[in-house]
């Protein structure tokens, strides 16, 4: 809270611009506006909060700028789903990633322009995605396998860094048919490092500058994807399965650089949040041992006679109720953001063009009025209709955002966390050093999990017969 010499000056030069959003609640803002309420504490956090104490809509002030944080369902929804969604842009995130991404993907396309065009190229929203989806599920099992072997070779992990690679390593055989070399994983994350550096830094973009040889590593990542491509082209393999084999036997006009980048684009979209909800997942079954028992107890039934299916994952219930549940309590995007391109009304004011409207899931997720237990991992909320009552994109269960510009990879997504629960669980028992709430940061977007470390333990018969008799 800004002292009162603080809210008096704010008041002295910005007390006029107040008046015409005297109707909604907020703190009291000081020479900072309340920007000060976000220094050093996590946006989550903060907005979450303002949740508690101010209901669905809180007006805060970046410095003499008015904006709003949303906690309303049906404020969200106006934001998100209906027809005046066309009013709101992503706001600062697509300039700040343009650099390391490309514009040849919705990510970071503009509603108002070209991405209606750009969303339907993307290869999960293509006719053959659902098909092409079943078609991942064995090649990112073996995948996934042959990382476990490797990760229980070590005496200790840091599970954030390591299953971020596993899940690197599983996207590249569902995109291109096999794992990528080191080399293409290094420029990834720096590319990544870069982008973040934007997202994180305080200062004007165009002070904040690229890494030493950015745009040669740039090149090199994309062109990796492109050589590829044209491999694929000679070839013209009519039984590989990946996404880039199938996209060029679909349609075969596709420019190389355009699906190159789409690819590419693919990691950037999925792999953080992805492997970070693997790391909550494990966090919280390991918090509550008898749910790690029964997900150990069903996936061995699914691979007890062969590899997964897709056939074989429709009836991970277990495995997707613990995903659901992850994505519920631990959600990798937890604050997202929107700006209206023209002045425009919104919870009843007027917000001026370039308003910056927070959108927070944290306080919904774990909503005592909607959840019964909302702070407690319980996978079982999601069978029984669970799922049906609380659809992906409803209003207090949105982990991939709402509406049309929702996460066009969830359905991927979905399929890789029910694939990686259930290969990790049959095959080892994750032990973590540690319980306690880990430390969360903040990269890419992305909550980012620190702390979490421990050790991998082979599954025996007797310790799978232990499992069982746990789950009962």
């Amino acid at each position: 809270m800004p002292n009162a010499l603080s809210r008096g000056i704010f008041n002295l030069f910005f007390g006029a611009k107040r008046k015409p959003f005297a109707s909604l609640p907020g703190p009291q803002p000081g020479i900072l506006g309340t920007a000060g309420d976000f220094l050093g504490a996590s946006p989550w956090d903060v907005c979450a909060r303002y949740g508690r104490e101010y209901g669905g809509v809180t007006l805060i002030w970046m410095g003499p700028n008015p904006g709003l944080v949303l906690n309303d369902p049906a404020l969200i929804a106006e934001v998100y789903e209906s027809p005046r969604r066309m009013e709101f842009e992503k706001g600062n995130i697509s300039e700040q990633i343009r650099p390391s991404t490309t514009d040849d993907t919705a990510f970071t396309a503009e509603l108002r322009g070209d991405w209606v065009q750009k969303r339907a190229l993307e290869p999960t929203a293509r006719p053959w995605a659902a098909e092409s989806l079943a078609d991942m599920v064995g090649p990112m099992q073996a995948a996934i396998s042959e990382s476990v072997d490797a990760l229980l070779k070590q005496d200790r992990i840091d599970f954030t860094p390591a299953l971020r690679r596993m899940t690197f390593d599983a996207f590249s055989v569902a995109q291109v048919g096999e794992k990528l070399p080191d080399q293409v994983f290094e420029d990834f994350m720096l590319l990544a490092r870069a982008a973040d550096a934007r997202i994180q830094s305080k200062l004007p973009l165009k002070f904040v500058k690229p890494p030493k040889d950015f745009e040669a590593v740039k090149a090199r990542f994309y062109g990796h994807f492109v050589d590829r491509i044209r491999e694929a082209r000679k070839r013209r393999d009519p039984g590989a399965m990946d996404v880039m084999s199938r996209y060029l036997r679909e349609t075969p006009g596709i420019d190389d650089q355009v699906l190159a980048h789409m690819l590419g684009g693919t990691y950037f979209g999925g792999a953080f949040s992805s492997s970070v909800t693997l790391v909550g997942a494990f966090h919280q079954l390991n918090k509550y041992p008898e749910a790690d028992a029964r997900l150990a107890t069903e996936a061995a039934a699914l691979v007890a006679d062969g590899p997964l299916t897709s056939q074989k994952l429709e009836s991970a219930k277990w495995a997707e109720a613990v995903a659901y549940e992850a994505l519920r309590i631990l959600p990798a995007v937890r604050v997202m953001t929107r700006t209206p391109s023209k002045d425009t009304q919104l919870a009843g004011v007027t917000l001026p063009a370039g308003s910056m409207i927070m959108i927070s899931n944290q306080h919904l997720h774990r909503d005592p009025a909607h959840w019964p237990d909302p702070d407690t991992f319980k996978p079982e909320r999601w069978l029984d209709g669970g799922t049906t009552r609380d659809p992906l994109g409803s209003g207090h269960f949105f982990p991939f955002g709402r509406g049309p510009r929702a996460c066009v990879g969830a359905d991927f997504a979905m399929v890789f966390l029910k694939t990686a629960l259930t290969t990790i669980a049959s095959r080892v028992k994750v032990h973590l050093d540690s319980t306690e709430p880990f430390e969360e940061g903040f990269f890419f977007g992305v909550v980012l999990p620190k702390g979490v470390t421990g050790r991998l333990a082979a599954r025996t018969a007797t310790a799978l017969q232990d499992a069982r008799a746990r789950s009962a």
